[in-house]
């Protein structure tokens, strides 16, 4: 498989998960604002995440699906998948004194050491992806190629 088609199936990979999850809080916003204001945020950052994170995730897909933004959008996932993974390692570790719900859709049905290691996954592509746009850059000469 070439390097261009490695960085699309990468790029696809992390789209579809970016605009599942903003497209499942979203659908079900009430339900996505009353599980974030259970997370151990102060209410005025849980109330602020509740539209602020899907709204990042959309930019994300965007910035992936779009060739001149897709090196861009490849740092914006890692950032996101770094993030979300820190915070559940968090969690994990007990430093909060107890494990808020879990996020929606299907991941809902995932425990927090699944949700970290699917994470972690995705944040393993992401790095991946940002390598193969380095090196595709280099050897033809720019991304557009």
């Amino acid at each position: 498989m070439t390097i261009h088609k490695n960085i699309q199936l990468i790029s696809g990979a992390l789209a579809t998960l970016f605009i599942y999850a903003a497209l499942s809080k979203l659908s079900n916003y009430d339900q996505s604002r009353n599980e974030m204001l259970n997370q151990i945020f102060p209410r005025e950052w849980a109330l602020l995440f509740t539209w602020l994170i899907p709204s990042i995730e959309l930019i994300v897909t965007c910035l992936l699906l779009l060739k001149p933004t897709l090196k861009l959008g490849l740092w914006a996932s890692a950032l996101l998948m770094s993030a979300f993974s820190a915070y559940i390692a968090v969690v994990l570790s007990g430093a909060f004194g107890r494990i808020p719900c879990s996020c929606g859709g299907i991941f809902r049905q995932m425990s927090y050491q699944t949700h970290l290691v699917f994470n972690l996954a995705f944040l393993g592509l992401a790095i991946y992806g940002i390598y193969l746009t380095t090196i595709h850059t280099i050897t033809k000469g720019g991304p557009e190629n």
